[in-house]
């Protein structure tokens, strides 16, 4: 059961709670009966899987492990996962512990869980003082945003107000000035530091006024990617890695939103960290190590501009030359209809890496497909894209569609499928085995 309808408030609530405490109830059933995973290319709940010939490390992939970790991923405790918030710390934490237990080293430098980076936040000041010429204080929301410096400026005013702040419900312009003031932005997209105030729109302005106000807060901010490594067996190909990656950070929360105010981002992307953290286990559980090295990673920032992977490739700990393959993940939750258990992989024609992950899972029931309209459009739109510029062989992996709840509040884990998603990841582990123990090694399209 996986609770689907659209309601809110006290409805919406109580759905959530059945929801919930159904899935508890599932990953204890499964954890007294040994957590049996989902056969290949079986989804029907009454139907004996068939486990005798799947390798060693499948037992780590099931339904309750993955329940578990997408409903912490995405709960209403880590709000989003905004960037720069203190829930994405902690999201980032959890990943890399989740990394140490399934037996993998630090990829970072001198073998930390993490790849850091400083960044430059801004974020508005408070003080902002507006005055009549003759001195009298005129009432006022805050500022969205100034400049560099402090601000002094005396004249007469021009209307020039966007359409979009002249709704007469104050409450939503007092938010937006509350938000600028306490979220910092790790990019500005006001360069040229005008200030802009919000006011109330009955406020008159009979004469000039006065404006005062402090520069734009700065400070720098720590960001993280999370990175693993386990080791390959072979002397020679154990120098050559696959890497395994998804987006850790979505969108946070609007206050603004009076039902719900959290972009919880199941879809996009715990269920892609879901999949890197699940892979991880199933790999460092298989009863010997594949020949080529793994990275897993988990990025920040994707939502800001690709900005995790950016600054990974800029400065990278394991030398890009030597990835031979980027399966980055994403939206994996969600089927398209007549597409359960089924994966899709962007850039299709630009390496043969979907070709020879498809024969591979094809065995196991799995099918890996060039999607007819997702598959070109959507290559450049994620952190694969950050490998590729730098001539790595990096796909994105999706088994769903752009669903009404994509970017939206509605993006809960309990509207994924979460047989469906257990099966899509057991099927890329299967397609990328032969890559991983070096029997096959992708090569870009001619041109």
């Amino acid at each position: 059961m996986i609770w689907t309808g659209r309601t809110r408030g006290h409805d919406r609530r109580s759905a959530r709670a059945v929801s919930s405490f159904f899935w508890l109830f599932l990953a204890f059933l499964a954890g007294c009966l040994g957590e049996m995973p989902l056969a290949m290319g079986q989804l029907e709940k009454n139907q004996e899987p068939n486990l005798t010939a799947l390798p060693l490390g499948t037992e780590q992939i099931t339904a309750g492990r993955v329940t578990a970790t997408i409903s912490f991923l995405a709960s209403d405790e880590l709000a989003g996962r905004e960037t720069n918030s203190k829930e994405f710390e902690i999201a980032a934490a959890y990943v890399a512990a989740r990394f140490r237990g399934a037996g993998l080293e630090g990829g970072g430098p001198d073998g930390s869980f993490y790849h850091e980076t400083k960044v430059r936040q801004s974020r508005v000041p408070s003080d902002t003082v507006l005055l009549q010429d003759d001195g009298v204080p005129v009432a006022h929301y805050g500022l969205l945003s100034t400049g560099e410096q402090a601000c002094a400026l005396r004249g007469p005013v021009l209307d020039v107000s966007l359409e979009s702040l002249q709704s007469p419900d104050a409450d939503l312009k007092i938010e937006q000035a509350e938000m600028a003031r306490s979220t910092p932005k790790l990019e500005r997209s006001d360069r040229a530091g005008i200030p802009i105030l919000l006011i109330p729109s009955a406020v008159g302005f009979p004469g000039p006024i006065q404006l005062n106000t402090s520069a734009m807060i700065q400070d720098d901010k720590t960001m993280r990617n999370v990175i693993g490594v386990l080791r390959g067996s072979d002397e020679t190909l154990q120098k050559q890695a696959v890497l395994f990656s998804a987006h850790l950070d979505h969108l946070g929360a609007n206050p603004a939103l009076r039902d719900d105010s959290i972009y919880n981002g199941a879809d996009d992307d715990a269920s892609g960290v879901t999949a890197v953290v699940t892979l991880a286990d199933a790999i460092g559980g298989m009863k010997e190590r594949p020949k080529r090295s793994v990275l897993f990673m988990t990025f920040w920032g994707e939502e800001s501009g690709l900005l995790g992977s950016k600054q990974f490739v800029a400065n990278p700990s394991w030398p890009l030359d030597q990835i031979v393959a980027n399966v980055n993940i994403e939206m994996i939750g969600r089927p398209e209809g007549g597409a359960r258990g089924k994966i899709w992989m962007t850039g299709w024609q630009e390496s043969d890496l979907g070709i020879l992950m498809s024969r591979s899972a094809k065995a196991w029931g799995i099918e890996i497909f060039e999607h007819p309209k997702f598959s070109s459009m959507l290559y450049r739109a994620s952190d694969n894209w950050s490998f590729v510029e730098r001539g790595v062989i990096a796909h994105s992996f999706s088994a769903g569609s752009l669903h009404p709840d994509y970017h939206q509040v509605d993006d809960e884990w309990d509207r994924l499928e979460i047989p469906h998603m257990t099966q899509v990841i057991q099927g890329l582990w299967l397609g990328s085995l032969p890559i991983l123990d070096g029997t096959q090694t992708p090569s870009k399209a001619a041109r």
